[in-house]
């Protein structure tokens, strides 16, 4: 169990944790210092898990394993979900943690999973298409042109973008700690909560340090989302998204899946846009519409199928190893 959340812990940082830290990172890799943005990001991770721990009477993972109780035996098969996370992420995956992790557990959830995660999908891509093809589209192509006119950033928006950062970050932390805390019993003392919240830290500060990884990748292809204003809008908006289903349901879904909905919609929405105007104001450094959004669902196609295998291939191996 303890090596299960150990790699859980490595493997969703490094994956699901860039859907919203990413855009945080790549703005501010050269404006503000690592320690600083460590101590922010650590911060928020250390009030939201103490806070849920604190709510739900010791369970850490604001109670979304309801549905996930913890199997008996607990046997070595169930560390290889987070492994298979860890080859995705390497090859640049956006792979869904909830689906790969969670599924493994209890294999009865997979519909249930799948469904809340395209219907996440679904509402993301349309909140997209709306609020950037309805008004948001302005402030991309201002954005675009203060950049190409080398224009300095208004103070203003180093505020916006930490306080949208924040919001979206301890929104993430409520849905997706179930993708972690699964390998763990359901109700941790002070001591032990200390430890795991330390660890995923540590994780965090890591992820700083080498400022990000191969699931850069999916932001770096969409408009303007290395500027702190583009940043802070699509954090902001994310964050929506995640509070909204966490009201909806306790249930889990795939975050990633939400994520990829709404750069979807946003890259839709600015490239029909664009069309209607006489200056090029999107990035299409990384191909057509087409390879750029059917590229990010590609790969997260491939992680679903991956997660759904080794979902159902682990059982037998989980019978095996308990006989």
């Amino acid at each position: 169990m303890i090596i299960g959340f150990l790699l859980a812990a490595f493997s969703v940082v490094s994956n699901d944790s860039l859907q919203t830290l990413g855009t945080y990172i790549a703005s501010n890799r050269q404006r503000t210092p690592r320690s600083v943005q460590m101590v922010f990001v650590c911060g928020i991770t250390i009030a939201v898990l103490f806070l849920g721990w604190s709510v739900n009477q010791g369970e850490p993972a604001w109670g979304r394993l309801e549905s996930f109780p913890v199997p008996e035996p607990f046997t070595w098969a169930y560390i290889i979900p987070p492994i298979a996370v860890l080859a995705l992420t390497a090859w640049g995956a956006p792979v869904s943690t909830s689906f790969l992790v969670l599924s493994s557990f209890v294999p009865e959830n997979i519909g249930r999973l799948l469904g809340s995660s395209i219907s996440g999908y679904v509402m993301a891509l349309f909140l997209g298409l709306s609020a950037w093809g309805l008004g948001v589209w302005l402030l991309e192509r201002w954005i675009f042109r203060r950049n190409q006119d080398s224009k300095e950033i208004n103070k203003i928006w180093y505020a916006i973008q930490w306080f949208s950062t924040g919001f979206l970050w301890s929104m993430w932390l409520v849905q997706d700690m179930a993708n972690i805390f699964v390998y763990l019993p359901r109700h941790l003392n002070f001591i032990s909560m200390c430890v795991c919240t330390l660890i995923l830290c540590i994780g965090l500060c890591m992820l700083i340090v080498i400022g990000g990884g191969p699931i850069q990748g999916v932001l770096r292809s969409k408009t303007n989302t290395s500027d702190l204003r583009s940043a802070s809008v699509i954090d902001f908006t994310f964050g929506i998204c995640l509070l909204y289903e966490a009201f909806v349901s306790s249930f889990p879904l795939s975050t990633t899946w939400v994520f990829l909905g709404l750069l979807a919609g946003r890259e839709l929405a600015l490239r029909i846009r664009e069309i209607q105007q006489t200056t090029v104001f999107t990035n299409k450094t990384h191909g057509s519409l087409v390879r750029v959004i059917g590229g990010d669902v590609g790969k997260a196609s491939v992680g679903l199928i991956v997660s759904l295998l080794i979902a159902l291939g682990i059982q037998p191996l989980i019978n095996w190893s308990v006989m």
